[in-house]
C-alpha cells in the first residue's frame, strides 16, 4: 500500500470539487485507478492518461466530410487521401491525418466551406494544417505531394505566419487561418472505429456547440467532429488549436445518468479555450511534444493548478510558438 504524500493528496483533491458557475473550471470524480506512482523515492502520482499523445508535429485535417461517411479506416477513402496518409508518416516528426467536418470560421478563407460533386469521392481535397494555420486548397495527388514536400522542410516553425519571408513559400493554392483570436476544438466522434468515441464524443461535441451558441462566440470559436485520433478509453477526446492541447474526459467512467457531469466537461474545455489556459485535470498531452516532455509539463504544472481554481487566475500557461521542438525518434 502506497503512502500518498501531501502534494499527491492535493492532486486528488482537485477531482472532488463540486461543480461551480461557468467561470470556474468544473470537474467530476475520477477513479483512483487512473493514477500511478512514477518513483518510490518521491511518491509522485501521475495521471495515467498524461503522455498518451503520440509525438507528431502536424495535424493534417481533410476538410468538409461528414462523420456518417467515415469507414473504420479513413486512409483508403480515395487515392488522394491515401497519398496524404502514407506520406504523412515520412515527415520529420510525423503528422497525424484525420477527416473532419471542419470549415473556417470565415467562409471566404478557403474552399473548405463549399463542396462540389468531385468532393464526394475526395479526389480533390482541402487540407488544413494545424497548428500552423495553413489551408491547402483543392489538392489532387500531385498537390498532396507538394504539400508534403513543403512540410518536410525541417526549418518550419511550430507556429507559422506569412511574415516568415526567409522560409520556403508553398507552391500550391493556399490561404491562412486567423488564429490570433480564433480557436478550433476537434472532438473525436468516429463511431465506426470505436463505440465510445461515437457515443461520448458526439455528446461532448453537441454540448460544446450549444455553449458556443449560448455565449455568442460563433465568430471566434468552432467545434468540429474529427475521425480517429487515438485513446478510445479516454473518450471523449478533444484537441484545442492553436495551443495543441489534448483532453480526455473519461466519460465512459461517468454515471449513465450524469448529464450535468458531462456538461461540466464541455464547460471546463470552453473556459480553458476562452481564457487561453490549459485544463490540467483532463490533459493528455500536446502536439509537438514527446511523451517525456508531456509528463514533465504536467508534473510541473499540476501542483500550480491546484491553487488556481478559477480559469482567470491560472497564470501558468504556454503556447506552441514558445515551445521548443522535441527530438523525435
Amino acid at each position: 500500500m502506497y503512502l500518498i504524500t501531501r502534494p499527491a493528496a492535493r492532486i486528488l483533491q482537485r477531482h472532488v470539487r463540486l461543480a461551480q458557475p461557468t467561470a470556474v473550471r468544473a470537474f467530476h470524480i475520477k477513479p483512483a485507478s487512473r493514477y500511478k506512482l512514477t518513483d518510490q523515492s518521491d511518491m509522485q502520482q501521475i495521471d495515467t492518461q498524461v503522455g498518451t499523445v503520440s509525438p507528431h508535429r502536424h495535424h493534417l485535417v481533410v476538410c468538409n466530410s461528414s462523420p456518417e461517411k467515415w469507414p473504420s479506416r479513413i486512409e483508403g477513402m480515395s487515392e488522394t487521401v491515401t497519398a496524404l496518409a502514407r506520406g504523412s508518416i515520412r515527415l520529420p516528426g510525423r503528422a497525424m491525418v484525420t477527416m473532419s467536418d471542419f470549415a473556417p470560421l470565415n467562409s471566404n478563407v478557403c474552399g473548405c466551406a463549399s463542396q462540389n460533386a468531385k468532393d464526394d469521392k475526395f479526389q480533390l481535397i482541402d487540407v488544413a494544417v494545424f497548428p500552423l494555420g495553413l489551408v491547402a486548397k483543392q489538392l489532387d495527388v500531385a498537390g498532396v505531394n507538394k504539400l508534403l514536400e513543403w512540410l518536410s522542410y525541417d526549418i518550419l516553425p511550430t507556429s507559422w505566419t506569412p511574415t516568415h519571408a526567409n522560409l520556403p513559400q508553398p507552391e500550391f493554392d493556399h490561404s491562412w487561418l486567423e488564429l490570433t483570436q480564433n480557436r478550433h476544438i476537434f472532438v473525436c466522434t468516429h463511431g465506426s472505429r470505436d463505440y465510445l468515441c461515437g457515443l461520448h464524443g458526439g455528446k461532448l461535441l453537441n454540448d460544446l456547440r450549444s455553449l458556443i451558441e449560448q455565449r455568442n462566440l460563433q465568430k471566434h470559436i468552432g467545434a468540429w467532429a474529427t475521425s480517429h485520433i487515438g485513446g478510445h478509453k479516454y473518450a471523449a477526446n478533444a484537441i484545442v488549436y492553436p495551443r495543441g492541447d489534448w483532453y480526455g474526459t473519461w466519460c465512459d467512467k461517468c454515471n449513465t445518468s450524469a448529464e450535468p457531469e458531462r456538461r461540466d466537461d464541455a464547460q471546463a474545455i470552453m473556459d480553458a479555450v476562452v481564457h487561453d489556459v490549459t485544463w490540467w485535470d483532463a490533459w493528455r498531452g500536446a502536439t509537438n511534444m514527446s511523451k517525456q516532455d508531456q509528463i514533465a509539463m504536467w508534473t510541473r504544472s499540476a501542483d500550480h493548478a491546484d491553487n488556481a481554481g478559477h480559469a482567470e487566475s491560472d497564470e501558468f500557461s504556454w503556447v506552441p510558438a514558445t515551445r521548443q521542438r522535441s527530438a523525435f525518434k
